[in-house]
């Protein structure tokens, strides 16, 4: 302004002057709390499978919005991992105020948002150790299992315990898939610091060790899909009220397009992902031998150590079938054996 305008200005001045541009692009803070019912309004007259909760509460300067595509649920009910990853990140308005995001993948690891959800055994949630995001899961879903995501709980024990070398050893422990491996490596932890297998105990297990967890997890072990949603909305975080909802509509709206276009040229049965996949396990089951024990239950050798594979229950003592649900490279010989296909 003093070189182009010769116009000596104050440093509120112009903080002033920026705030009234972006309100003028992005509307008054104020008034798009005051818009959102017409807003929703509008969304569900566009969308009549949409279901919609909004409520505030001024006292405790809450607000509560609750969005739902239906064809994403029947999507969900129909096609999806029953993992729901769950993560909140801050707003940068006004008013700052969290945004909690809950995302799944589809089989072809891609990205779906989903918000209603009926609470059933084999629904599983990722989400850090964040007490205000477990305990609700806990009290609305109790019939559903919970899982800690691996990176968080490694990043404490390096904030707390600063040990070298355990980090990794932590690490294996929550990726086996046998029992007696973890067994393993968890007394090895011990052994080497007791103060962090204490931790380790308390955080429970069965949330964070991949051959312990008790319900149906499909591998996912990190809230990754729900930080890439935030990341993605790094920028729009910044926008008011409706201005970042138009941001989250315009986002999905988008990929629900692609995703259908991608799936409608897709004539296999199983995703891309999935075929290549089971492509690499078929190439390590070469030369495996296979033993029947009943009309479903099958002894593979060959490999490391010999593994039993049930068709009926789709389990593997390697683990790697209970816990992806697609077939590893034991239960492929298996599936062949018996004239089925993968």
């Amino acid at each position: 302004m003093r070189l182009e305008h010769s116009c000596e200005i104050i440093y509120w001045h112009g903080w002033e002057a920026r705030e009234f541009d972006i309100a003028a692009a992005r509307g008054i803070p104020d008034r798009n709390y005051a818009k959102i019912p017409a807003y929703l309004h509008m969304i569900k007259e566009a969308n009549p499978g949409t279901h919609i909760h909004y409520e505030t509460n001024e006292k405790a300067r809450f607000m509560y919005l609750f969005m739902s595509f239906g064809q994403s649920i029947r999507g969900f009910n129909n096609a999806m991992r029953r993992v729901i990853v769950v993560d909140g990140t801050f707003l940068k308005n006004k008013y700052r105020g969290v945004l909690l995001v809950a995302t799944d993948v589809d089989g072809n690891s891609n990205l779906q948002l989903k918000v209603v959800i009926a609470d059933c055994q084999d629904l599983a949630f990722v989400s850090d150790r964040n007490a205000s995001i477990s305990k609700p899961i806990g009290t609305v879903y109790p019939q559903s299992t919970h899982e800690i995501c691996i990176h968080h709980l490694l990043t404490n024990e390096v904030t707390f315990f600063k040990t070298k070398g355990l980090t990794a050893l932590v690490e294996k422990a929550s990726r086996t898939y046998r029992y007696t491996e973890f067994q393993e490596r968890i007394t090895d932890i011990f052994e080497m610091s007791h103060e962090l297998g204490r931790y380790l105990r308390e955080a429970d297990v069965r949330k964070w060790a991949r051959s312990l967890f008790l319900g149906e997890r499909y591998d996912i072990r990190t809230t990754n899909p729900a930080e890439s949603i935030n990341s993605v909305l790094r920028i729009p975080r910044e926008y008011p009220v409706i201005p970042l909802l138009d941001s989250i509509r315009e986002l999905l709206t988008r990929w629900f397009y692609e995703r259908r276009l991608v799936s409608s040229k897709h004539l296999d049965p199983l995703t891309t992902k999935v075929e290549k996949k089971i492509d690499r396990r078929i190439v390590k089951a070469k030369g495996f031998q296979v033993y029947k024990v009943d009309d479903f239950k099958l002894l593979v050798k060959g490999d490391i150590y010999d593994c039993h594979v049930d068709l009926e229950r789709r389990t593997c003592t390697c683990g790697k079938y209970n816990i992806g649900k697609i077939p590893c490279r034991h239960a492929i010989p298996a599936i062949y054996s018996r004239g089925m296909e993968v």
